[in-house]
């Protein structure tokens, strides 16, 4: 079993993305577009994204527009795990550009350096890595 996350946003995906495509060194490897789809599409939607998918590492990444989505579920927060701290700490500089560092990365009583951000797509991100 395995499970992948799919984001879903108001408009912004491909924005989105493109976003986390760069921040996680990672490549899209599919892009759908509402226009062209089976089924009836809002005016204005057409060219909005109805699936995406990001490979990032082992790791993928799908989302898609939805004009009812308003914002991220307050909730939920996606977790990355790292094995070694340099690499935590680029991707943690490269996916809070423009957004917000609500926990600076630290290390903790728990024996792992962690951190928390809220992208500027309002994505929460927590980071960890073991230092044992």
């Amino acid at each position: 079993m395995k499970l992948t996350t799919y984001l879903n946003f108001n408009g912004s995906c491909e924005a989105a993305f493109n976003f986390y495509a760069e921040a996680l060194e990672g490549e899209i490897t599919a892009v759908n577009r509402f226009e062209g789809g089976p089924m009836p599409v809002p005016a204005g939607m057409e060219q909005k994204i109805m699936h995406m998918a990001l490979q990032f590492g082992e790791n993928e990444l799908m989302g898609s527009d939805d004009i009812a989505a308003t914002e991220p579920p307050p909730n939920s927060h996606l977790m990355l795990s790292f094995v070694e701290v340099f690499v935590m700490d680029r991707i943690f500089n490269n996916l809070s550009a423009g957004g917000t560092v609500t926990m600076a990365l630290q290390d903790t009583f728990w024996g792992a350096r962690f951190g928390t951000i809220t992208d500027k797509f309002g994505i929460r991100w927590m980071f960890s890595c073991d230092l044992n």
